[in-house]
């Protein structure tokens, strides 16, 4: 079990798998389908169902070669998105920060504020050496978080998701070293 992280006015905490919550992700993935098709498995999940099973599965993940870290974003007991690591390779001590925010909550800076948190929680805690950020080519805000935070683009992997409409997408992928970590 995660530990809730408090950063102003935003607490970081698992977003636990329960019906409720199944219902509000379900509702913001529905609601914003077209950005969230990207990233959830080839597209928004078909039903609640689907939700909460993918939660209950993360929350019991035991494989050391692929832990999650991820936290919601609350703000006055209001889920806005999720923000932490996954893909943690402590073997080769590595990490991907990966986020999500509903659409009413991009925009504000919100990702900028957590992400040295989500870095601490790495670098520091967990003893990384390189954390990654990958995002899709055409996604300006995204690529706008990792530079302003200092990733560097070290590629971009062509046609690398094929999406439900039979599109294929390039992704950008940023990295960020423990050495560049406090600079």
């Amino acid at each position: 079990m995660l530990e809730p992280i408090i950063v102003d006015d935003f607490v970081l905490r698992q977003v636990p798998p329960t019906n409720e919550y199944a219902q509000i992700i379900y509702d913001i993935f529905t609601e914003d389908a077209e950005i969230f098709k990207f990233w959830m498995n080839g597209g928004v999940r078909d039903s609640v169902d689907d939700v909460l099973a993918y939660y209950k599965k993360r929350a019991q993940n035991d494989d050391i070669r692929w832990r999650h870290a991820m936290y919601g974003i609350f703000q006055n007991d209001e889920l806005l998105g999720e923000i932490g690591l996954s893909g943690i390779d402590l073997q080769n001590k590595t990490g991907e920060i990966g986020y999500w925010l509903k659409k009413s909550a991009r925009g504000h800076g919100i990702i900028d504020k957590l992400l040295p948190t989500v870095e601490n929680l790495g670098f520091e805690k967990l003893g990384l050496r390189k954390i990654n950020i990958w995002c899709d080519e055409d996604n300006i805000a995204s690529r706008c978080h990792a530079e302003k935070n200092g990733y560097v683009l070290e590629g971009i992997q062509r046609e690398r998701k094929l999406w439900p409409d039979g599109s294929v997408h390039s992704t950008a992928m940023f990295g960020k070293l423990k050495s560049e970590y406090k600079k």
